[in-house]
Formats: structure tokens, sequence, C-alpha cells
């Protein structure tokens, strides 16, 4: 079931819930009101019969029936009696073509002891009246039809069934209209939406300038297509690059192997080839080595996390680089180790931190001068700060922004053996674990990159 119709239904469902209920309320009241205001007019009569039959006394017969006659016509069918203390009838008067009404001496006796009552017999409303006022103690019995009372019932009860179909039937319509309005920006969002595929994913959809919820959705909907975009088009990107330059190595190697094997050649020769397809092999080797590692670093799944301390990797990766790499200087600076341990521990990959502290030392000498890179470790109650400074070329604000992209290599990178793969490693490997990761250069400073990582102590 769609959702306009839906709400089309349960739309009417409460409207007409409404209606039916002030219906029912409606007529209840009105019967309550009909019932105790012709109860009201039938002691009244009764009252009056009483006094005027005391009044008149003897001739109280004849005046009465006299005045019951030509009364206007306020009771209809009615039928009057007055009996004494002893429950004898003293007076009777009825209306033409009116059947008399005469009470039972439990129903005298029970009003005579417990005040007026009021009771129903088919069609009539009784009222027993005690006249507690006059010495003889009259009961007075005033019996009557309320004609004008139910013909008035009878047209309310036309009116509902009559109109109340009609009422349905308007608020269907309205129902109708009123989901469709609401219902419109979302069938707009859903045409929008699905014009949006991985080959077109420029389009947008309508945010418009309200502030509804449904805005608000669209527009967070669009932010995660402009994120998506971003994704793909670095995807494509990266794929691109990594074919170019997996491309690269394996052409070499085939091709010095082509040119080897068209002559015959001497033992250094073959030599110098094979030591030049290793070097290629070696490339492709710790290409694709970084490719796995970055594929690795984007699957959480795949990455099991423990209580490591910065300073004991940092460590690890220090001597690795130098052990791999003696010409290198690189200097650890610890200037306020916390007394508290958690201070100086995150939650994380130990090796895949390794790796990442390890892409760093190692770019940063590479690029210098001196091969020398300054590492701080900075610590305060919730994050963790590992600044690494080189003094290598500067570096535009293009240049800086683009070092973290695959394959991307700045101007000063020519000469220098990489795959431009580590920084993009490094910064995907600080995501991970919730961290930032930052570089910026300057001709005073050199180049410095700024890792932040949220502490136990956090």
């Amino acid at each position: 079931m769609k959702l306009s119709l839906k709400i089309n239904l349960l739309f009417a469902l409460i409207v007409t819930g409404i209606l039916v209920s002030m219906a029912i309320i409606i007529y209840n009241a009105s019967v309550q009101t009909i019932h105790h205001d012709f109860q009201q007019r039938l002691e009244n009569r009764a009252a009056r019969t009483a006094y005027l039959y005391q009044v008149f006394q003897d001739d109280t017969t004849n005046l009465l029936k006299s005045l019951d006659a030509y009364a206007p016509p306020q009771l209809v069918n009615k039928s009057i009696m007055i009996y004494n203390s002893q429950l004898q009838a003293l007076y009777e008067f009825h209306d033409i073509d009116t059947s008399a009404f005469r009470p039972d001496s439990i129903l005298l006796t029970d009003a005579y002891h417990n005040g007026t009552l009021f009771i129903s017999r088919g069609d009539k409303e009784i009222c027993v009246f005690v006249d507690k006022k006059s010495d003889h103690g009259f009961i007075v019995v005033v019996a009557a039809e309320n004609v004008n009372g139910r013909e008035y019932l009878n047209q309310l009860e036309r009116i509902f069934f009559v109109f109340m179909p009609g009422a349905i039937l308007f608020t269907l319509l309205i129902g109708y209209l009123f989901a469709r309005g609401i219902v419109k920006p979302i069938r707009e969002t859903i045409h929008d939406a699905k014009l949006i595929s991985s080959q077109n994913l420029s389009k947008r959809l309508y945010v418009g300038k309200g502030k509804d919820e449904l805005a608000e959705l669209n527009a967070s909907f669009n932010a995660l297509l402009d994120r998506l975009e971003e994704s793909f088009s670095i995807q494509r990107r990266f794929i691109s690059n990594a074919s170019h330059e997996l491309s690269t190595p394996l052409t070499s190697i085939s091709s010095q192997i082509e040119v080897a094997l068209l002559q015959h050649r001497s033992a250094e020769q073959y030599r110098e080839v094979l030591h030049s397809v290793l070097e290629d092999a070696q490339e492709l080797h710790h290409l694709t080595k970084n490719l796995l590692e970055i594929a690795k670093a984007g699957t959480h799944g795949t990455i099991s996390l423990d209580k490591i301390r910065l300073d004991e990797v940092l460590f690890r990766a220090h001597g690795d680089v130098l052990r791999q790499n003696p010409e290198y200087k690189i200097e650890l600076q610890f200037p306020d180790l916390p007394e508290d341990e958690n201070e100086c521990m995150v939650f994380g990959n130990s090796h895949l931190l390794h790796s990442a502290f390890k892409n760093i030392m190692e770019n940063g000498c590479k690029y210098s001068p001196d091969n020398r890179v300054e590492v701080q470790l900075k610590l305060n109650s919730h994050v963790a700060e590992i600044v690494f400074v080189n003094k290598s070329d500067s570096l535009t604000a293009e240049e800086v922004h683009r070092l973290f992209e695959p394959f991307y290599r700045s101007t000063n990178a020519e000469g220098k053996t990489g795959t431009g793969l580590g920084l993009t490693l490094t910064r995907t490997i600080i995501g991970l674990h919730k961290g930032i990761l930052t570089a910026e250069s300057s001709p005073e400073q050199g180049t410095i990159f700024i890792i932040t990582l949220p502490t136990l102590n956090k």
C-alpha cells in the first residue's frame, strides 16, 4: 500500500471517528436534555394540579377538567389522576382517544413514602408527585407522551444518517488532497533519486528553502552523495594510478628479458640484466605490499585493536628505520612523560601505527638534505600529539593539500625512489584510530607532519 493511500485512509479514519464521536455525544446529550425537560414539565403540571385541586375544593372536578381540556397542548395524550393518602381516587382526566393510566398501589405507596417518582410505560412518561405541603397529602399522577421530543430525536437521527456518509466522502476527498500535498515532495525526491547511479553521481536532490525534516533529509542525502562522489573519484584515480604504477616495472622487466634473449651475452652482461630486473621486481614487491596494506587498513573488520604505548611504537619504528638506512638520523624527544600511563596509551593496532610512524620518518629523512627528522611526543590528559619535522624544501599550499593523494609525488621527489602511497597509507591508518594527520610547510621550519590521537584518558 502506497504512503499516500495510507495517509488518506488514516486521515479519513481519524476525522470519521471524531465526527461519529461528536454525533454520539450530541445525541446522548440531546436525549438527556429532552428527557429531563419533559420530566420537569410533568412535575410542574402535577404540582399545579395539586394546588388547584386544593384551592377550588368542592368545585374542583368541573374546573380542573375544563382547565385540563382547554389548556394549551404542552402535554400530548395526557392522563391525570389524584389520590388521597388512603390511595383513593379523587380526580381523573384523560385526553380524547387516550387510554387511562391507573397506577397500582405499590407504586403509589412507594411515592408517598419516598417522594416524587418518574417511570416509563410504553410510549408514556409518568410522574408520581406527592404534595407534601398539603395537609391531606395528595398524590398526583400525570402521564403523557413526549411526542415533540421523539420527533426532535428522530429528526436528529435522520440528519446524522443522511449527512454522515456525505461527510465521510468529503473527508476522503480532503484526505486525498492532504496526502497528495504531503507525498508530492517525497515523489519528487524518489524521481530525482532514480536518476542517481554510479555513473551519474552529480545529480542532487532538491532542497529548496524549506526547513522541514524532508529538506534536512535531502540535504543529508546530498552530503552523502558528495562523499560518495569524492570516494568514487578517488577510487577511479587510485585504480588508474595503481594500474599505471604496476605496469611500469612489469613492462621494464619484460623488456629487459626480451632484449637479453635476442642474442648470446656474457655472464657479466646477464648479471647486469638480472640485477636490473631484481630492482624492478623489488620495486613491484614494495608497491604491491603498500597496496595490500592500504586495502587492509581500509577494512575495519580485519584489524585487531589493543592498548598500546605510543613511545614504545615510536622507539620500534625508529630502530627499524635506522637499521635499514644507517645514514638516516632520527631524534626522538619525550619532554614531558606523564605519571599516568593512560595518557601515553591509545587503543589501536600496534603494527599499523608502527607502519604509519615508519613511513613519515622514512619520508622525512629521504627528502631532507641532511637526512634528519625530529620527532616529538606531546601528551596531555586527553590527546597525544606527535610532531615530525624535517628540513626539506618548502612545498606550495596545493602540494601540501595533495600530499595524501595516492601516487602523488611533489616536485622535490624527483630522483627519489618511492611509490607515492606511504602518506596515503599513513592517513588511512590514523583515520582508523580516530586521529587526525595534518601537514604544513614553510621555508623557515621546513615540512611538519602532526598526528593527533585520542588517549585512553580522554
